[in-house]
């Protein structure tokens, strides 16, 4: 440095003075480089493998061991943790968890025998401890268990399966029926289009249809995402008679008085029949908006368009004002039919999935020819065949595709089994027909919508 000084103080020229500092400080720089630069670092390895896990406890679980371990005490390098057993197709099945937890679930197994799995530790250098072995049983598998709880019974157009699933597992049920593949011979096969996905606890049953009312032998066996595969269960039924209701022979009535108007109008005003005391039938935005257009064919556009009415209309404060949401259309089958499900297709914009103006509830009344009141006494003379709702969306600001699909296209009510009212008779054959809007998925929109309201049955005359 006493060097350094002396030059600078003989420089003359200041650029000559940041030149040499400049150059310094570079020499510096790779100075200090050169003396700290070692080199990749190299990852110190140790080839002594871990001690054994101790096992705690062993829980079985619907075809598998939930194992509870202990790890080598004063060993940091441990890493992960690895079970494994071989099934029964020969196959290793291998799971995995991390140091930081206790416990471990090997999962895939069937069958009530003995099941060894073999559980080891490994390190940050990847030494193997010894194994621990561990010999149990495992409860039944979900697919096992859903296969020995399995009913099948006749259903309109085809069967009602049912089974267990407590604990909402994921498996597969797939449907076997005779076929013809080729003349003159009937093989018992698969048809995939029948599968049944289902990861419910609550909803574990299905209906597989469409099949003439003829007796027929359905096979079912059940497979999960470990490849395992159920014994097959097999049955002879007769499926009972189904029709789809010709949308054509349904005609809008006005016996009820129904009117259009492009607006609400005053319950006070026009809702009640002052003669028979019967509320009206609804208001409709127009004639293409008519009752009639459920019964077209068409599933999309901008069909029914109805008005619900509301108390105090004319009240110049929007507050006093009340929607009244009971809504009714009244239609005439022309046949008499005893009806197995319906299914409803609303408007397909985005804006009325499981929104604004699409029907939530709704009821379904009945009568027929018998009843020579039909028109003078409601409900009185008219038999209440169901009252349904529909569903909700488990996140509506997130609606995801097969959710968008139900809504749009797969909207069905079993007129049975989804009936939630106990007062009603979902086996009734009628011949005229009352709908009964009730609710709206946007309880403030004061119109309903809907495109086309598809009806199935077993069509008497």
């Amino acid at each position: 440095m006493v060097i350094i000084v002396k030059l600078l103080k003989n420089m003359n020229m200041k650029k000559h003075i940041s030149n040499l500092l400049i150059a310094l400080i570079s020499a510096l720089l790779l100075f200090a480089c050169t003396e700290s630069y070692l080199g990749i670092e190299q990852v110190k390895t140790s080839s002594v493998k871990p001690e054994k896990i101790t096992v705690n406890e062993v829980i079985p679980q619907p075809g598998g061991l939930e194992i509870h371990f202990s790890l080598p005490k004063g060993n940091p390098n441990i890493e992960q943790i690895v079970a494994s057993y071989l099934n029964k197709q020969g196959e290793k099945m291998e799971f995995k968890v991390s140091r930081y937890t206790s416990s471990i679930l090997v999962e895939g197994m069937t069958g009530s025998n003995e099941v060894n799995v073999e559980l080891i530790c490994m390190d940050s250098s990847g030494n193997k401890s010894e194994v621990t072995l561990v010999k149990a049983t495992p409860l039944l598998s979900p697919i096992e268990v859903a296969l020995k709880s399995m009913s099948v019974e006749p259903a309109f157009g085809g069967v009602k399966v049912n089974w267990q699933n407590l604990g909402g597992h994921p498996f597969a049920i797939h449907v076997l029926s005779e076929d013809t593949l080729q003349k003159g011979v009937v093989s018992f096969v698969e048809d995939p289009s029948k599968t049944i996905y289902t990861t419910d606890s609550v909803k574990t049953f299905a209906y597989v249809r469409q099949y003439p009312s003829l007796e027929k032998k359905f096979g079912f066996t059940i497979s999960d995402k470990w490849g395992n595969w159920s014994d097959t269960l097999i049955t002879f039924i007769t499926p009972y008679k189904e029709q789809m209701i010709d949308y054509s022979r349904v005609k809008a009535v006005a016996f009820f008085n129904p009117t259009t108007y492009a607006g609400s109008r005053d319950y006070d005003k026009y809702a009640i029949n002052p003669v028979t005391g019967i509320q009206n039938d609804g208001n409709t935005h127009s004639a293409s908006n008519a009752p009639q257009t459920m019964f077209n064919g068409v599933k999309t556009g901008n069909l029914f368009y109805g008005y619900k009415f509301v108390k105090n209309l004319s009240d110049p404060d929007p507050s006093n004002r009340t929607i009244v949401h009971d809504y009714y259309v009244t239609f005439d089958l022309n046949m008499y039919a005893r009806l197995s499900r319906v299914l409803i297709f609303p408007r397909t914009g985005i804006n009325y999935t499981y929104k604004r103006s699409s029907v939530k509830r709704f009821r379904i009344w009945g009568t027929n020819d018998a009843n020579n009141e039909r028109w003078a006494k409601f409900p009185g003379s008219w038999t209440l065949i169901g009252e349904y709702v529909g569903k909700d969306p488990v996140n509506l600001e997130s609606l995801t595709p097969e959710e968008i699909t139900y809504f749009n296209e797969n909207q069905e009510f079993s007129i049975n089994e989804d009936n939630v009212n106990p007062n009603a008779s979902p086996t009734t054959i009628f011949r005229y027909m009352r709908l009964q809007l009730m609710e709206s998925y946007n309880k403030n929109e004061a119109f309903y919508t809907i495109n086309e309201f598809q009806m199935y049955g077993d069509i008497q005359e």
